[in-house]
């Protein structure tokens, strides 16, 4: 898999921001996703990687690993990455996603991610031990008050 990436990609794992991770956290809860966005060879040289970074935590997601590599959470994360990443093919992408704006070529897409919950969960094992990942649950509780 590393062949079809390239060494330089940027892995990306998401989750939304606001999202709650347990249930009893006080506010409502559904069901987390993870997936994992690969910024191509193409987009790194372009120098796109902040661009991508950039557009999916406007959208509230969380980075939760990156190793020149990363993973993005949220609720519907898979689904609202490809919308937000665009078709496959440049010239059927729209405007506004990220292959409609800065895809040359099918060949350069500038960024791969999972297409299911499933395959996410299969690229984010290949990629990531689960040490790798940040949980933002516990992030979430820790005050930032100083002691």
């Amino acid at each position: 898999m590393d062949r079809f990436f390239g060494r330089a990609a940027l892995r990306l794992l998401l989750r939304p921001r606001s999202a709650p991770v347990r249930a009893g956290s006080g506010g409502p809860t559904w069901p987390q996703e993870r997936t994992l966005v690969a910024v191509k060879p193409d987009g790194v040289q372009r120098r796109l990687v902040g661009d991508v970074i950039q557009r999916f935590e406007r959208r509230g997601f969380r980075l939760v690993g990156m190793k020149m590599l990363q993973v993005w959470e949220g609720h519907n994360v898979v689904r609202a990455s490809r919308a937000m990443i665009g078709d496959t093919d440049s010239s059927e992408a729209a405007p506004g996603t990220i292959r409609g704006d800065f895809s040359t070529h099918v060949s350069r897409n500038v960024v791969h991610a999972s297409d299911s919950v499933e395959g996410a969960q299969r690229e984010i094992q290949l990629w990531f031990q689960s040490s790798e990942l940040l949980s933002w649950a516990d992030v979430d509780h820790h005050s930032t008050a100083p002691s």
